[in-house]
């Protein structure tokens, strides 16, 4: 009896690192690059609207919507490509 208890006290923290290893993987991990590619495209676009009040060629210094837009989509974009790495990763640590 005591035996089965520790089989599946073992199994339950297998399955638990598991599934911590999948969730870093598949979602902390684009997440983050989401981010990265969000504030990388974003820092771009306030030095480059910046650099144009500063030199005169523009007036009014605004950061608009659709400068926010074009970082989601950075974000969307950083995050598509992490995550297909992690599952190409996956596959071919699974074909070995």
């Amino acid at each position: 009896m005591n035996a089965n208890k520790k089989i599946f006290e073992n199994s339950l923290e297998s399955s638990q690192s598991v599934l911590k290893s999948r969730f870093n993987s598949y979602l902390l991990t684009p997440i983050k690059m989401g981010f990265l590619s969000f504030s990388i495209l974003f820092s771009i676009i306030l030095f480059v609207k910046l650099i144009n009040y500063l030199a005169a060629t523009e007036t009014i210094f605004v950061i608009s919507i659709y400068d926010i837009m074009i970082s989601i989509i950075g974000f969307a974009l950083g995050f598509l490509l992490e995550l297909t790495l992690q599952i190409r990763k996956r596959q071919n640590n699974s074909i070995e």
